[in-house]
């Protein structure tokens, strides 16, 4: 004799009595509701763009990461600032997006909030005004702020170098331009603030929005470079079921 267990979706589960004589007991405890069959847990990650997130049925508890949007680098010279990275958001849970200063003060890294661990997005590294040859003045742009996962933009080599962009959906900044003659070089981009957040209680929905990433500096019309592009954030969540 066999018992068939059949579920609301494809396949069995079938407890089969061993071919022995005599009798077997299966004794159920004597309480009302189901039996659990515990799943793997199912990881949802957001890259861009904002909605909602609905918990799936059955998940007992809920681990969130996020991370803000990093700034874009700095332009040298007379260029422009790198963009802001934006907010990155789960319900009350906050990735502030990192800043950028322009040629001479560093890009500052966003603020982290609600979770149960908090860590401000790095800050980038200052610009100056360096070496010499043959009377022109060279130096390379600033390293965008790092974010909890890394993937900063480089800065722009001495001469004529852009920023490099920060890795996509690291939260890092975008590195400086390079300056070629005139000063200065271009600061870094702030990173993302990063949160990680244990819900033991889920509810039904969650609204969320992923911080875009800074635009990259402008170059000016003499001398200067461009900067890079800041990483957009994400989010990653993980519901457990046992």
């Amino acid at each position: 004799m066999s018992i068939v267990l059949v579920g609301s979706t494809s396949g069995s589960i079938t407890l089969q009595e061993p071919a022995v004589a005599g009798t077997t007991t299966i004794n159920l405890p004597a309480t009302s509701g189901t039996v659990a069959l515990y799943a793997d847990p199912q990881v949802t990650v957001f890259t861009s763009s904002s909605g909602t997130y609905t918990t799936p049925s059955g998940a007992k508890y809920l681990t969130v990461e996020l991370v803000g949007g990093g700034a874009g680098g700095a332009a040298s010279s007379n260029g422009t600032a790198g963009g802001a990275g934006g907010n990155t958001t789960f319900s009350t849970l906050t990735g502030t997006g990192g800043t950028s200063n322009g040629s001479t003060s560093a890009g500052v890294g966003g603020a982290a909030s609600g979770g149960d661990v908090n860590i401000a997005g790095g800050s980038s590294a200052g610009s100056y005004q360096a070496f010499q040859t043959s009377g022109n003045s060279f130096t390379s742009g600033g390293v965008g702020g790092s974010s909890f996962f890394g993937g900063a933009g480089k800065g722009g080599a001495p001469g004529s170098s852009p920023g490099g962009a920060a890795a996509t959906n690291s939260g890092s900044g975008g590195g400086g331009g390079s300056q070629n003659q005139s000063p200065y070089a271009g600061t870094g981009g702030g990173a993302g603030g990063y949160v990680r957040k244990l819900i033991t209680s889920p509810t039904a929905t969650y609204s969320y929005a992923v911080g875009a990433g800074g635009s990259a500096g402008t170059a000016g019309a003499t001398d200067s470079n461009a900067g890079g592009a800041g990483g957009s954030g994400i989010i990653i969540v993980t519901a457990f079921f046992g």
